[in-house]
C-alpha cells in the first residue's frame, strides 16, 4: 500500500503493555504491525476502534481512540462471537472479508457471461401464494403465503409470455436445510433457454465455469481446482489417503447415466425400477448392507443408496449425471424414446451437487398429475399440504414453448472458487449469525 495514508482500524495487540514501541492494528482484513509513539497508546486497549495514520511502512502516527474497547477475546464484543473480527482472518488464510470480495467478483463475472449470451436478468417475487409441493421441500410460511424454494414457476410463466433467454440471481429459501453445504436462505442462479435441451445446458455450464475459473483462489500447480476434504469422505478413507479433491474443469464434462453409476458404485441394477419395494428387493439381491431397512417409498430409498457414493463422484473432473429414473423427474419431461428415465441433469464437482437442470415438462395435465402425487406423498408423510400454484398451471395450459432450464447454487460455486470448507465461509451472515 502507499504511505502515508489515514484510515480507521481496530487495536489487535499492544506488545509490551500500555507503553509499547510497536502496535498491531486490524485494517479491513489486514494486520498492520509498526512502530508507535508510547503516548499514543497509553489510553488504548485491545479491541479499541481507532483512527490512525501509517506515516511509513514501519511507523504509525496520530493514533486516536474512537471508542468501543472490549478485549479481543471477549465473545460479547470484538472477539470470535462479535462482529469486530467476524469477517477478518489477518495473518492466516484468507478470511471471510477476502472471500466476500471474491463473491462480488463472481457475481460480476456471472452477470457478464449472461450478458454476452444475450440473456435478460429478471427479478421474481420471493413471497408467493403457493410453494413447490415437492415433499423434499419444507417451505417457510409468512402470513399465509410462502417464501420461494426456487423461482422456477415464475420464470416459466415468463417463458409463456414470450421471453426466450432469462435468468435470475437472487435469494431462495428452504426450511431446515442447515450444514456445510446448506443455509436456509441461499443464493440461487437459475436460467432458461427456449428451444434448448440438455446439450445446451451442458455447454452453458462448461462455458460459465470456464469463465469463472480465472477468479479461483484455490488452484494447484496444474490449474486444477483444489477442494478441501469432504468430512464424510475423510472418515471413510484408509489412513493416510487424502480426501482432498483436485478437479480439472476442462470441457467437455463427462456424462454418466444414473443407472450406470449405481451399477459401478454399488453393483446394483436399477434400470426400469420405479417402485420403492422393487428397489429394496434389488438391493437385497445385490447383497447390499441395510437393504431390508430401506424405505418403501422410491424417492427416499433411492437417495439413501445415492448418498452412499455421491461424495465420491466428480473428484477429478466435473460429472454430469443424466437419465434420472422417471419417479425423480420433478418438472422434467420424460425421454420420448426411453420413458423410464427423465431428461434431468445434475452437475457434481468433488462430490458436491452444484447444479440441477431439466429439459422442461410443458404438458399441463401431466404437471398437475405430478403435483397431485406430491401432495398425496406429503399427506402420507404427515407433512403440511400447501395449495397448488394454479397460476403456473394455468400458464402451462396457455402453452409453454419447449425449453431447458438450470439452477446452480451460487454460494457453493463461490465456496469452490475460494477453496473454502463450507458455504458459511463465503456468506456475509450464516444462519446462526443473523
Amino acid at each position: 500500500m502507499d504511505t502515508p495514508f489515514s484510515a480507521i482500524g481496530r487495536v489487535a495487540a499492544l506488545p509490551g503493555g500500555r507503553n509499547p514501541r510497536r502496535l498491531a492494528l486490524y485494517w479491513q482484513d489486514r494486520l498492520l504491525l509498526a512502530e508507535a509513539e508510547p503516548g499514543d497508546c497509553r489510553a488504548l486497549a485491545e479491541g479499541d476502534l481507532v483512527t490512525f495514520t501509517l506515516a511509513a511502512p514501519d511507523r504509525f502516527a496520530a493514533v486516536t481512540r474512537l471508542g468501543g474497547a472490549q478485549a479481543a477475546g471477549d465473545s460479547s464484543g470484538a472477539g470470535a462471537g462479535g462482529d469486530a473480527l467476524r469477517w477478518r482472518s489477518p495473518g492466516g488464510l484468507a478470511g471471510r472479508m477476502a472471500r466476500l470480495r471474491l463473491r462480488h467478483r463472481a457475481l460480476t463475472a456471472v452477470r457478464g457471461w449472461f450478458d454476452e449470451e444475450g440473456f435478460l436478468e429478471v427479478d421474481t417475487p420471493c413471497l408467493v401464494r403457493a410453494p413447490s409441493p415437492e415433499p423434499q421441500f419444507e417451505p417457510f410460511g409468512v402470513g399465509g403465503e410462502f417464501l420461494i424454494a426456487s423461482p422456477e414457476f415464475q420464470l416459466k410463466r415468463m417463458l409463456v409470455g414470450g421471453f426466450e433467454r432469462i435468468y435470475r440471481l437472487g435469494p431462495a429459501f428452504r426450511r431446515g436445510e442447515v450444514g456445510r453445504l446448506h443455509n436456509p436462505e441461499f443464493t440461487l442462479l437459475e436460467w432458461y433457454r427456449v428451444g434448448a435441451g440438455l446439450d445446451d445446458l451442458a455447454r452453458d455450464l462448461e462455458s460459465l465455469l470456464g469463465a469463472l475459473l480465472p477468479l479461483a483462489e484455490a488452484l494447484d500447480g496444474e490449474g486444477r481446482l483444489a477442494v478441501p476434504a469432504d468430512p464424510f469422505l475423510a472418515e471413510t478413507l484408509p489412513a493416510g489417503e487424502s480426501a482432498d479433491a483436485r478437479v480439472k474443469l476442462t470441457p467437455p464434462f463427462r456424462r454418466e447415466p444414473v443407472a450406470a453409476l449405481f451399477r459401478e458404485q454399488l453393483g446394483l441394477e436399477i434400470a426400469g425400477i420405479a417402485g420403492g419395494r422393487e428397489l429394496r428387493e434389488a438391493a437385497r439381491r445385490a447383497g447390499l448392507a441395510g437393504a431390508a431397512d430401506l424405505p418403501t417409498d422410491f424417492e427416499r430409498a433411492f437417495f439413501v443408496l445415492w448418498n452412499r457414493f455421491e461424495h465420491r463422484l466428480g473428484r477429478e473432473a466435473p460429472l454430469l449425471v443424466v437419465d434420472w429414473p422417471a419417479p425423480l423427474a420433478s418438472l422434467a419431461r420424460l425421454k420420448p424414446e426411453e420413458p423410464t428415465v427423465a431428461e434431468r441433469m445434475e452437475l457434481l464437482v468433488a462430490g458436491i451437487e452444484l447444479a440441477n437442470g431439466f429439459a422442461e415438462l410443458t404438458d399441463p395435465a401431466e404437471q398437475r398429475r405430478r403435483f397431485e402425487r406430491d401432495l398425496a406423498e406429503r399427506r402420507a408423510r404427515g407433512l403440511p399440504v400447501p395449495p397448488l400454484d394454479e397460476r403456473f398451471l394455468g400458464a402451462l395450459a396457455e402453452g409453454m414453448p419447449p425449453a431447458a432450464g438450470m439452477a446452480l447454487g451460487f454460494d457453493r460455486l463461490v465456496m469452490l472458487l475460494a477453496g473454502a470448507g463450507s458455504i458459511a465461509e463465503v456468506l456475509p451472515f450464516a444462519w446462526d449469525e443473523r
